[in-house]
């Protein structure tokens, strides 16, 4: 996975690195201490009625609001993806879900654009993908954008 997300990136001009990590990365928590929190990025899949999406929030957001998720895709039921339909969707498991390259219609969180650069998956808990939060309008499908 790690090469073709390179290739990926390298094709589409994406300012990035791949970081080596001392230890898996698997959560926020994890990542704790070694990032700081607000620039990381975890990949988070949610289903509702009108199928799967990624979710590209920032760390230190603390909860998914999903009242405002139904509202601003339009849908009557929103919630997390269970760690089966993740696998089955993505084909990662939860806590290794790329923070690009899953093909999946995005939500980002604005508030990653604060940064000048952001942390997140990259389909291998052992390495972070390290990227300008600003090549993600580049790289993904974002549909929904989060402002608050």
């Amino acid at each position: 996975m790690i090469e073709e997300l390179k290739l990926l990136l390298s094709k589409n001009d994406v300012d990035f690195e791949i970081l080596a990590n001392k230890k898996p990365i698997l959560t926020v928590a994890d990542a704790k201490g070694v990032y700081r929190i607000e620039e990381t990025a975890p990949t988070i899949i949610i289903k509702s009625e009108k199928g799967y999406f990624a979710l590209l929030l920032s760390g230190d957001r603390g909860r998914i609001d999903f009242k405002q998720i139904k509202k601003m895709l339009g849908c009557k039921n929103v919630r997390m993806a269970n760690l089966e339909e993740v696998r089955e969707t993505t084909g990662f498991d939860a806590g290794n879900v790329p923070m690009v390259g899953h093909h999946l219609p995005c939500l980002l969180d604005r508030h990653l654009l604060c940064y000048s650069y952001v942390y997140g998956g990259c389909g291998d808990a052992d390495y972070t993908l390290k990227m300008n939060p600003n090549d993600l309008f580049k790289i993904i499908d974002i549909v929904v954008e989060i402002d608050d």
